[in-house]
């Protein structure tokens, strides 16, 4: 995945800054990737976006929406290179 591209928060030593904007907006993800992803509870609004899942990152703690797919698939692309190391 390239995390250089538009629509990333901004980190610093992999940490999100908690004042930056693209911290605050769920649909800025964060560079950690989507592989370290917890599921958490959507506020009502996002009801509006049925395809898209609340998900906190668990290395900066960013909040972020994003495809319950994506991160599925993620999640079994890390553990597949992790295994064959």
């Amino acid at each position: 995945m390239h995390t250089d591209a538009p629509g990333y928060a901004i980190t610093h030593h992999g940490r999100a800054s908690a004042l930056g904007f693209a911290f605050g907006n769920p649909f800025v993800r964060c560079r950690c990737g989507l592989a370290r992803l917890e599921r958490i509870h959507r506020r009502p609004w996002m009801k509006l976006f049925p395809s898209l899942r609340f998900y906190r990152c668990s290395h900066c703690g960013k909040p972020q929406l994003a495809s319950k797919r994506a991160v599925r698939d993620a999640v079994i692309a890390r553990r597949s290179g992790q295994s064959e190391r």
